[in-house]
C-alpha cells in the first residue's frame, strides 16, 4: 500500500513524517508513505518552530496561478513517483489534494482517478486554479462591488452578489486564521485585481464530486471557521463513501494515545473499503 502525503502550510515533510509515524506505529500496517514537500518557503506554523526548518507551503499568495503550480507539482509526483493507492493531506495539503482530485474529475469525468481512497485532515477550503472559474465568481462584479471586495470588510463583502458573496464569506475567516503563519492580513489577499484574489471552490457551482472512499479527520475543538472548512470539504465527497473521525487536538493530528490508535484503525478501514468490491453508485 502506497500513500502520497502532503503537509500543512508552515510545515515540512519531516514534521509530517514524525506526526504520521506517531499514528501508524500504533497499528500493524506496513505501508509505504511518500511525503511531498511544498514548493515555497514560508514562516513556521504555530508549534512547528520546535522542529528543524526550513518550512514550506504549496502556495503563499493563493492566487489561481500559484495553486496551478501546486497542482502541477502533485501531478508530476503521480507521474514520476506513482502509482499510489491513496492520499493523505493535512490543512493546506488536504485542500490541495482535494482540489487536484476534483479538477481531474472535472477535466475527464469518465477517467478513473489515480487513487482508490483519500484522507483529508483539517482541510482549509479548496481553491481554484483556472481563470475561467475565477471569472465566473468575480468577472461580473461592477466597479462598486470590486471596491467592496478590495475593502476586505465583512459588512462590504456581505453586500456582494453571488457567487462572489458566498465564496468570499467562506474564505475571509480562513485568511484571518492564516495570518499568524503567512504574516499577511486579509486585505493583502483581497486588495488585488479580481482574478488574482483567492477563489474558493463551492459545491453550489463546482459540480465535480469524489466517489471514492474518503476519511475526514477533524477536531471538535478547532475554531468555528476551520470546522466549517471541514464540512465544506466533505460536501464534495459522496456521502455513502464518506467517514468522519473526530479528535480533541485542535488544528493538528491527534495527541492522545487512544485517539491515535483509533485514527490508525480508521485509516486501515478506509483503505480496506477502497480495495473491496463496491456497488456502483
Amino acid at each position: 500500500m502506497r500513500i502520497l502525503c502532503l503537509h500543512g502550510l508552515g510545515n515540512n515533510s519531516e514534521i509530517m513524517k514524525h506526526k504520521i509515524s506517531q499514528i501508524l506505529q500504533r497499528s500493524d500496517l506496513s505501508w509505504e508513505l511518500y511525503y511531498l514537500q511544498g514548493n515555497e518557503i514560508c514562516p513556521p506554523a504555530p508549534g512547528s518552530s520546535k522542529y528543524p526548518g526550513p518550512y514550506f507551503c504549496y502556495s503563499r499568495d493563493f492566487k489561481a496561478s500559484s495553486m496551478k503550480l501546486a497542482h502541477d507539482l502533485v501531478h508530476k509526483t503521480f507521474n514520476e513517483q506513482g502509482p499510489f493507492d491513496g492520499v493523505l493531506g493535512f490543512s493546506q495539503g488536504a485542500s490541495v489534494l482535494l482540489a487536484y482530485l476534483l479538477e481531474q474529475i472535472a477535466k475527464s469525468p469518465s477517467k478513473p482517478l489515480p487513487i482508490q481512497f483519500a484522507v483529508f485532515c483539517s482541510p482549509v477550503p479548496p481553491l481554484a486554479t483556472t481563470s475561467a472559474y475565477c471569472q465566473f465568481v468575480f468577472g461580473d462584479l461592477s466597479p462598486e462591488n470590486q471596491s467592496r471586495l478590495r475593502s476586505s470588510k465583512d459588512d462590504q463583502i456581505d453586500l456582494l452578489p453571488d457567487p462572489a458573496r458566498t465564496t468570499m464569506s467562506a474564505i475571509v475567516g480562513v485568511l484571518d486564521e492564516m495570518e499568524k503563519v503567512n504574516r499577511h492580513s486579509r486585505k493583502w489577499f483581497l486588495d488585488r485585481e479580481p482574478l488574482e484574489i483567492p477563489c474558493g471552490l463551492r459545491p453550489e457551482w463546482y459540480e465535480a464530486r469524489l466517489r471514492i472512499p474518503t476519511l475526514h479527520v477533524r477536531a471538535v475543538d478547532d475554531s468555528d471557521v476551520l470546522k466549517r472548512c471541514a464540512f465544506l470539504a466533505g460536501s464534495f465527497c459522496e456521502p455513502r463513501e464518506r467517514v468522519i473521525f473526530e479528535h480533541t487536538a485542535g488544528h493538528d493530528f491527534p495527541r492522545l494515545e487512544s485517539e491515535r490508535k483509533q485514527l490508525a484503525i480508521a485509516i486501515e478501514q478506509i483503505a480496506s473499503a477502497a480495495s473491496s468490491p463496491r456497488p456502483k453508485l
